[in-house]
């Protein structure tokens, strides 16, 4: 049985209900399969065209050849499909495509050549200039190493013109200043480069800042070059499609004498080798990380514990330094060995070895706080952290990892109560990998409290504090100065959306409850309850709704205000499962809550809900009366929404004229109509 379109598009938006990865691109893979059996080729080309960009910034490009390949051919077999939006967006796609094709060894020169011949005839057949063109020539040239080709292609990119293909101006410079590193011209790199390290676009400016380090480094501008790492890291953390450009701060750490500060960052980064971007990505990560833990071991650390776990975090293990140099070496060397074979000559192994073996910069460049990087000129210093910061040296120095590692903890802390957050964050990590090692389970824990408290702030560590949440929640019992389990549960899920957000609501409302504290009960699931209104019902929904009509029913002394609203939301509900004449008799009990004058803005809307579902059950002239003495009450914050209601109500009793002269009186249209008259719920006629 093949799937409707209206199914489909359910199909479709269930899948970006899911967080941007697998678990989404494998649900998008089985919608183009389901439009695909259903011969629905419009519906089958526009997901695959939104989904092409996903793809390209989710980190996994095969899947976006794949969609772009499909896409293309239909162009070219079914142009009466794609509408002049699309046809732009395939031209801009090629340029995502070349990219990455230069990225998997297995793909030969040759098919990359062909797609960039075909992308220049597609440009010049539609009258566009060649300037993307030329760049993603010279992007293939610099990758296999024909510096010559290269040139001549930047040459002619520079001096092309412009147009709405080029890519945006902070991302042609950033390969501007890779081609001008890669000939050791590091002033002038810096001369394109630093007017963009402050935005542009999605890829801005982290893909700038990544390309400026070296140069930063080679020309002794080390203070900007620690701010470009610490910001631009700082950006693509949790950005698997920036695996290469995270290489760079990885070998940037390397470079600086802080090999330490690269341990972490492999640390943290070392599963998604299992799970690349692209091999070429990978080979870059796996280079820089032989280079910091080859200097480690140099330094009789190669026995040094190091911390891993699967991608998916089922598995977790310890391995030496060592043991993970030589395997990140042995990594890059056979990747860089295919690209050779690939390319016909040496270039990606030249490179790796180079990577591999190379010399600092300088000693010592501190990066943090703890590691004594020197505050702002501007910020006065600050004599009691300066004083913690040299304890935790004195501690690390007569090798009393527990007392340097509660020090780093209490550096964190000081650095958050003095409103330094990202400096605080940075204390905190690595106070947490410390107090790990040392075995202090209480301390680690307070730890990761601060940290989710830290993440939860800003959105950048979003998925930083979903990682966090999810040490701290198995934990159960959690240590003094922690609070209880429960009470960060809801206040993960006033930061976490969807599913996620409603299955932390109702495990604190089970911990109330367990714990005998019905009113603490009864507020977490009327945030659930809310959470539900409007959506598809299902056995959680119908589960909560139970227990919050007999927790409420219970609660003394009983709140008007929250009685009403529970009976709103529970309308809401049935309403969405199609129990019309249940959602009107709790409509009926809500507006008897919000009787009184301070709760009047509620019954209004409450009673707005009730004239629509009127018209559900086809009973268009109670629906009329209600609106009418709606508008009456408030024709200024409830007569959009009112007069959309009696529209309606008119014209299912054949009264289209006065619908009309109804809308006309306040200036609205068909749109003005679906917006106020869509689903159940709060009203705002603010406009």
């Amino acid at each position: 049985m093949t799937a409707s379109e209206q199914e489909l598009r359910e199909r479709l938006a269930q899948a970006y209900a899911l967080p941007r990865g697998p678990a989404r691109f494998a649900a998008l893979d089985a919608v183009f399969r389901h439009a695909d059996a259903a011969g629905d080729v419009p519906f089958a080309f526009s997901a695959r065209m939104r989904a092409i960009s996903d793809f390209h910034h989710g980190g996994d490009p095969t899947r976006a050849f794949l969609a772009f390949s499909w896409c293309l051919a239909t162009f070219d077999r079914q142009p009466e499909v794609v509408g002049e939006h699309h046809a732009h967006s395939l031209l801009w796609d090629f340029k995502w495509i070349v990219w990455a094709l230069p990225q998997f060894p297995d793909i030969p020169l040759e098919r990359t050549m062909a797609v960039l011949d075909d992308m220049q005839r597609r440009y010049q057949l539609a009258g566009h200039s060649l300037h993307a063109v030329h760049q993603h020539r010279w992007l293939v040239a610099h990758h296999v190493g024909d510096m010559a080709a290269a040139q001549e292609s930047y040459d002619r990119m520079v001096t092309a013109k412009r147009d709405a293909l080029s890519d945006c101006g902070a991302c042609v410079p950033s390969g501007q200043v890779r081609h001008l590193t890669s000939l050791g011209r590091f002033d002038e790199a810096i001369a394109v480069g630093e007017p963009y390290k402050r935005g542009g676009c999605t890829e801005q400016p982290q893909w700038m800042l990544s390309e400026l380090l070296t140069p930063y480094l080679r020309v002794g501008r080390f203070d900007e070059a620690v701010e470009a790492h610490r910001d631009g890291y700082r950006r693509i953390r949790d950005d698997r499609h920036h695996l290469d450009n995270l290489a760079q701060h990885v070998l940037f750490c390397g470079l600086t004498g802080n090999e330490a500060r690269g341990l972490e960052l492999v640390e943290r980064h070392l599963s998604w080798l299992e799970r690349p971007s692209s091999p070429y990505a990978a080979m870059e990560f796996a280079a820089s990380a032989a280079l910091v833990l080859g200097r480690l071991s140099a330094s009789g650390h190669g026995a040094l514990a190091l911390s891993r776990r699967s991608d998916d975090g089922t598995r977790r293990w310890e391995a030496t330094v060592a043991e993970v140099h030589d395997e990140m070496a042995g990594h890059a060397r056979a990747t860089a060995a295919r690209f050779d074979v690939r390319n016909g000559n040496r270039h990606q192994s030249d490179r790796v070895e180079a990577r591999m073996a190379a010399t600092p910069v300088a000693q010592r460049v501190p990066l943090t706080v703890l590691a004594g990087r020197v505050t702002a000129p501007e910020r006065p210093v600050d004599p009691a952290l300066a004083a913690l910061v040299e304890r935790v040296a004195a501690l690390t120095a007569a090798g009393d990892a527990a007392g340097a590692a509660r020090a780093r903890l209490e550096v964190a802390h000081t650095l958050r109560n003095s409103g330094r957050q990202e400096d605080a964050v940075e204390a905190a990590e690595e106070a947490v990998r410390s107090l790990d090692r040392a075995g202090l389970r209480d301390d680690a824990a307070r730890c990761r409290h601060l940290l989710w408290e830290l993440y939860r702030r800003a959105y950048h560590h979003r998925d930083a504090a979903r990682a966090v949440l999810a040490e701290l929640t198995p934990a159960g019992d959690l240590p003094d100065g922690v609070p209880p389990l429960e009470v960060i549960l809801e206040d993960a899920a006033d930061l976490l959306q969807g599913m996620e957000g409603l299955t932390h609501l109702v495990t604190a409302a089970d911990r109330h409850r367990a714990n005998g504290n019905a009113d603490a009960e009864l507020r977490v699931l009327r945030k659930a309850l809310a959470r539900l209104a409007n959506r598809p019902p299902d056995d959680v929904a119908w589960a909560v709704l139970a227990r919050v009509d007999t927790l409420g029913a219970a609660e003394q002394p009983t709140s008007a205000e929250h009685a009403g609203r529970d009976q709103v939301a529970a309308a809401q509900l049935l309403a969405a499962a199609d129990r019309t004449a249940e959602a009107l008799d709790r409509l009926d009990a809500a507006v008897t809550w919000f009787d009184g004058d301070e709760l009047a803005d509620e019954r209004r809307s409450a009673r707005l809900d009730r004239a629509r579902l009127r018209l559900r059950v086809g009973e268009p002239a109670r629906a009329e009366a209600e609106a009418r003495e709606v508008l009456a009450e408030d024709p200024d914050e409830y007569g959009y929404a009112a007069t959309a209601v009696l529209a309606l109500a008119l014209r299912a009793q054949g009264r289209a004229d006065e619908a009309g002269k109804a809308l006309a009186a306040r200036e609205m249209d068909e749109d003005d109509v679906d917006f106020y008259t869509e689903d159940l719920g709060p009203y705002d006629d603010e406009d």
